[in-house]
C-alpha cells in the first residue's frame, strides 16, 4: 500500500515489494501469483479499510449535518487514504487499477450528496456540492505533498463546511 501511495502502480512489483517487506522473490510469489494479483489485492485492501468500513458507519449517522461533520473532520485526518485517493485517480488508466477508482469514487460521492439532499439542496445542487467536496478532499492531500495545508486544521474544517452552509 505504501508504495501505491508513494509511487504509483507502475512502482507495484514484486522484486522491489518482496524487498521492501524483507521478503524473498520466490516466497512472495507464494502469496501473490503475479503482479497484477499483487495490485488486484492492493486495490481490494484500500476499497475495504477506506470505503467499505466508513461508509456504513456514517450512513448510520441520522443527522445528514452531522454526517457531513464526520465525513469533513475523517477526511482531513485520513492523510494515507487522501494520498492514495489522489494517486490512484490521477493514475488510472491502468486498466486493473480505474474501475475501481470509479467504483469508490461514486459510492463515496453518493453518500455526500445523499447528505445535503437531505439537507434541502436540489439534486442538481447536492451532486455538485458533493463534487466540490470531494474535491476538497483530494485537493487537501495534494497540498500536503507540498506541505501547503494551513495549520490550523480546525479552522481549515470550519471553513469548508461553512462553505455548504453546515455548522462546524
Amino acid at each position: 500500500m505504501a508504495v501505491l501511495a508513494e509511487s504509483g502502480p507502475a512502482a507495484v512489483a514484486v522484486e522491489p515489494v518482496a524487498a521492501r517487506l524483507g521478503a524473498s522473490k520466490s516466497s512472495f510469489y507464494w502469496l501473490f501469483a503475479s503482479r497484477q494479483a499483487l495490485l488486484e489485492a492492493a486495490l481490494q485492501r484500500w476499497e475495504q479499510r477506506q470505503t467499505d468500513a466508513i461508509l456504513p458507519a456514517l450512513a448510520a449517522i441520522a443527522d445528514p449535518a452531522e454526517r457531513l461533520r464526520v465525513l469533513v473532520r475523517h477526511a482531513h485526518a485520513a492523510t494515507e487514504g487522501a494520498d492514495l485517493a489522489l494517486r490512484l485517480l490521477t493514475e488510472s488508466g491502468d486498466p486493473i487499477i480505474r474501475p475501481v477508482v470509479e467504483r469508490v469514487t461514486r459510492r463515496r460521492l453518493a453518500i455526500i450528496e445523499a447528505a445535503f439532499v437531505e439537507l434541502g439542496r436540489s439534486a442538481d445542487r447536492a451532486r455538485h456540492d458533493a463534487s466540490v467536496t470531494y474535491a476538497a478532499y483530494l485537493g487537501t492531500a495534494a497540498l500536503r505533498r507540498v506541505d501547503a495545508v494551513p495549520g490550523d486544521s480546525e479552522d481549515f474544517i470550519a471553513a469548508l463546511l461553512s462553505t455548504f452552509g453546515v455548522e462546524p
